[in-house]
């Protein structure tokens, strides 16, 4: 069928055919692939023999034992004998037999006769790319898409028919070039015949991971033969330790393997692209990529919504129509210009984010990083016209569609649970109440996001020695970018400093890195950790003073209308909370770390459930007194399920165990409210400290 009204996008002009040729680095990283998979399959081949060897051994043993031993037991261990040296055998063989299928429980296929605009599209693509069209088309529900086939060992030797796998959150983000662009990243990885040995490589290592780690089918037919009796279970030990060593050897050289599969992995991505640059464009591939990470963020946060929603009983018909309403929310705190519903980010958006001093080039990484596919992508210097219409358009009743794959992530959601749809109004309105809830007054300009303000005594803070003047201009001052880049440098460094920790404990597997644009070799990490610490420090000092000193200017404020004293409670009640929530987390979490044995499902001694129970009865009574006073400050008041928890624990005297059982609706009841209160505080305190930024606010007015 022909596409209609043009909906498949133009192919840019005057490409030249190398730029889909494989580079020389591609062919390098082949070259090592290859050579270790050589050396592997020679170690295997001669374990294969001493395996042969060993069955044939055992076999011979194990009938001579049978033969000469007059009794039923030298029958079960000349049998044991020789299941030791078939069983090792089957180890090394069974990945041959084995198919590793690709999971689409939580996805949907497609047909031509429902979708003909979106398979006269992909079969357009095809043609472009030089490869087959897939044998099936699955949509799920993601930012995602790819090329998916079931792994097994004669994959690697006779051609598999693809499938593709194609995301509606990502259709819900691209233009027609932009999937397209994508669509043909996923068919270059196996489009041109100079790529077969990349997928052949491919394939190998996959053969080779599923034999050392997919090993479930082979564990419980161990476990059921030695349990048919106990002189079984001693050979069946004897196999294992033989298939422990077999293992140990084999993954020792598959790591060998898998480093050097991961430089070919890159380089497969970075041929991928100039695939698709070839037919779409590299400009409509980089922006692609762009949206695509930013969206994820926000279907992320679409999909954490719909949980928040179900905990009141209310569930999502069309989770993308929310996903659009987060987007534009997004864009609107970014300040970012939106394309449809999508915001539209560039180098500078992505910068702010950037402000780590140590880089590490990952080796273990099967994907370049976004920047790195972006700079191949440019240098390619090819482009296509875009074409801005919606992606949707390809779909018919794309609403339909998006419905089903709403419901799949509900399939495993009791149906007293969705009592109640939430439309995109309501959603909306809810979202935006909640954003509108929880956002600092922008006169801060972010400076208190996502931290606490430093500790502080307000009796020495409110002293009247500041000397600045109260108004607009000097609040400037105090708000500059340079101060309000303190807290996130301090977090920033607190990141590199666990990154230079890893390198040090050898967690992060590198011989040299990058730190504030110096390359070092690993020996230098200790030095620069110990620098960085003395830095962090001395900024986090800085920020402490700088937090005084504001506060410092509205203490001044304060005097100036006349009601020093009511800011100065204000701030003291805020730090005494503080001091008491984070003195019930300490103890909620020792609550929590006390049942965990339950909560695993093991079993305990009446001795250690007696101490248990001595402890949660203890640790209870202890927190009494903070649950009283905060039920009564009206921390709450806004979970009225877990109030009536509260006010009946406070009122209760729980004993947790008596006569060799525990009382679960008791444990219940602590175990909720250590973790459920928690929350609770979190947002008690931020909002308590959001009225009191607001109230200085109106101390200038």
């Amino acid at each position: 069928m022909p596409i209609k009204d043009n909906l498949y996008p133009v192919n840019p002009s005057n490409v030249a055919e190398s730029i889909t040729q494989p580079s020389p680095a591609f062919r390098s990283e082949v070259k090592k692939v290859m050579t270790s998979i050589l050396l592997f399959f020679i170690v295997y081949i001669l374990l294969m023999v001493l395996a042969v060897a060993l069955t044939v051994f055992c076999v011979y043993i194990g009938i001579a034992v049978i033969s000469n031993v007059g009794h039923w037991l030298g029958i079960v261990a000349g049998v044991g004998i020789i299941s030791i040296g078939i069983m090792v055998f089957i180890f090394l063989v069974k990945f041959i037999f084995s198919v590793k299928k690709f999971d689409e429980s939580s996805s949907i296929e497609i047909s031509e006769k429902d979708q003909p605009q979106l398979f006269a599209f992909i079969r357009q693509l095809t043609i472009d790319t030089q490869t087959q069209f897939p044998k099936k088309i699955i949509v799920s529900s993601d930012v995602n898409a790819c090329v998916f086939y079931n792994d097994s060992f004669w994959s690697m030797i006779f051609p598999v028919k693809k499938n593709l796998q194609i995301g509606l959150g990502l259709v819900n983000t691209l233009t027609l070039s932009e999937f397209k662009a994508v669509m043909a990243h996923e068919f270059g990885h196996f489009s041109q015949r100079s790529m077969k040995l990349g997928s052949f490589v491919y394939n190998v290592n996959k053969a080779i991971y599923n034999m050392l780690y997919e090993n479930k089918g082979y564990g419980k037919f161990l476990q059921g033969f030695g349990n048919l009796h106990a002189v079984l279970s001693f050979f069946v030990m004897i196999t294992i330790e033989i298939v422990k060593g077999i293992q140990k050897m084999l993954q020792g050289m598959y790591g060998f393997i898998n480093k050097n599969y991961m430089g070919l992995s890159r380089e497969m991505e970075f041929h991928a692209d100039a695939v698709a640059a070839s037919v779409s464009g590299g400009n409509n591939l980089i922006t692609a990529l762009r949206k695509a990470e930013v969206s994820d963020v926000c279907f992320n946060t679409a999909i954490q919504k719909a949980n928040d929603f179900m905990t009141h009983k209310k569930f999502f018909e069309n989770i993308y129509a929310k996903h659009n309403v987060i987007m534009k929310q997004y864009a609107s705190v970014y300040k970012l210009p939106v394309q449809g519903n999508v915001p539209i980010v560039n180098d500078e958006f992505f910068k702010q984010f950037q402000l780590s001093k140590v880089n590490i080039k990952d080796q273990w990484a099967s994907h370049p990083s976004r920047e790195d596919r972006e700079e191949k992508l440019k240098n390619l210097a090819v482009e296509a016209e875009p074409d801005d219409r919606s992606a949707w358009l390809l779909f018919n009743d794309p609403s339909k569609l998006q419905g089903e794959l709403t419901a799949i992530l509900y399939k495993n959601v009791p149906v007293e649970m969705k009592e109640h749809k939430i439309n995109e109004k309501e959603f909306s309105e809810k979202y935006l109440d909640e954003i509108i809830t929880y956002r600092l007054p922008q006169e801060y300009k972010g400076f208190y996001d996502n931290r606490q303000i430093s500790d502080m005594d307000p009796d020495a803070v409110f002293l009247p020695d500041y000397k600045g003047e109260i108004n607009s201009s000097e609040m400037e001052k105090l708000f500059s970018p340079e101060n309000l880049s303190l807290p996130k440098h301090i977090v920033t460094n607190q990141g590199d400093a666990g990154l230079l920790q890893g390198i040090i404990n050898k967690q992060i597997d590198t011989k040299t890195f990058d730190y504030d644009g110096e390359k070092f070799e690993r020996s230098a990490a200790p030095e620069l950790l110990e620098k960085l610490n003395k830095e962090t420090e001395q900024l986090v000092k800085e920020l402490k003073a700088l937090d005084e000193r504001i506060v410092s200017f509205f203490a001044k404020a304060s005097r100036n209308k006349g009601n020093e004293g009511e800011l100065k409670k204000k701030y003291k009640e805020h730090f005494e909370n503080r001091k008491k929530a984070e003195q019930f987390l300490v103890t909620a979490q020792k609550i929590v770390d006390t049942l965990s044995p339950l909560l695993r499902g093991e079993q305990v001694s009446i001795e250690s459930a007696n101490t248990m129970a001595s402890f949660l009865r203890r640790e209870g009574n202890e927190i009494k007194p903070l649950l009283s006073l905060w039920v009564n400050n009206g921390l709450f008041d806004s979970d009225t399920s877990l109030k009536e928890k509260v006010e009946r624990f406070v009122a209760a005297d729980y004993q947790y165990f008596a006569d060799d059982s525990f009382f679960d609706s008791e444990l219940g009841d602590i175990y909720s409210l250590a973790n459920e209160t928690a929350t609770c505080l979190g947002d008690f305190q931020f909002l308590n400290f959001k009225k009191i930024l607001e109230y200085q606010l109106a101390l200038l007015k």
